[in-house]
């Protein structure tokens, strides 16, 4: 769903508790980089890549991955992102969350 220009919040599915579940990821971008806020859960980065490619973009196009909190549905696939991107990607989370 566009927000804005440069602002789309994307769509993933899971299961959780035998029910279907959105997750809602932010990416923010401009011409120079992409920011992901927030990632999912683990086991979605085919989910990602493919709302990416819709985009016209990439893994390889994000920059750095923001993190809100810890919960598993907001960091759980930071880990797969940074390996497919063979850790280029820039992860801020909040020291207290560590």
């Amino acid at each position: 769903m566009r927000i804005s220009a440069g602002v789309e919040m994307l769509q993933l599915t899971a299961k959780a508790f035998d029910q279907d579940i959105i997750l809602n990821p932010t990416l923010v971008w401009n011409n120079d980089e992409a920011i992901l806020i927030d990632t999912g859960m683990p086991g979605q980065i085919d989910q990602l890549k493919k709302v990416l490619n819709e985009l016209n973009m990439s893994i390889e196009d994000l920059k750095a991955i923001f993190l809100t909190h810890q919960d598993l549905d907001h960091i759980g696939g930071a880990a797969d992102i940074r390996k497919k991107s063979n850790e280029n990607i820039i992860v801020y989370a909040h020291e207290g969350d560590g």
